[in-house]
């Protein structure tokens, strides 16, 4: 390497990170056992959660030929002993709003592009997310049982 090119104080830091997450790869590539052991590890981390199953979706299972003009989806989410039952706002700010049956208070995690926020529902099962964005969320609920269903993710 030449020197100049190198020239930390004639690069901007962003040039730097860029010209070293070039070169790192190519220096000590990862190996490929690694790469899937840890994708295999990735798919373990919710291995306590069950899967809560989509049996509704306005946006599919709308009867053919109805329009509407409101800007609302519901979703419904099953797993054995609870229903999640959501409602997707978005008309102005876009909103989540969902109800667990049986009612139960619970806490309730919204995980959107590898951040979350988390809330509880009340004695009636309700919750909301306000300020949703856009793309693809999962909701993952601790119940007052210590049992966790979480929610496939769903485009929003």
């Amino acid at each position: 390497m030449m020197n100049d090119t190198w020239d930390i104080d004639a690069i901007g830091d962003d040039e730097l990170l860029a010209r070293l997450a070039a070169a790192l790869p190519q220096a000590d590539p990862v190996p490929a056992a690694v790469t899937e052991f840890a994708q295999a590890a990735f798919g373990w981390r919710t291995i306590d959660a069950e899967l809560a199953e989509l049996v509704f979706d306005s946006a599919v299972d709308e009867l053919v030929g109805v329009r509407s003009e409101d800007d609302t989806r519901q979703v419904t989410f099953r797993a054995p002993g609870v229903e999640i039952e959501v409602v997707v706002l978005a008309g102005g700010v876009r909103r989540i709003v969902g109800q667990l049956v049986p009612p139960q208070e619970a806490e309730i995690e919204l995980r959107h592009d590898g951040e979350s926020r988390a809330t509880r529902s009340d004695s009636l099962g309700r919750f909301a997310f306000q300020d949703v964005p856009t793309g693809p969320v999962s909701l993952r609920c601790k119940l007052a049982d210590d049992h966790t269903v979480q929610t496939d993710w769903m485009i929003v």
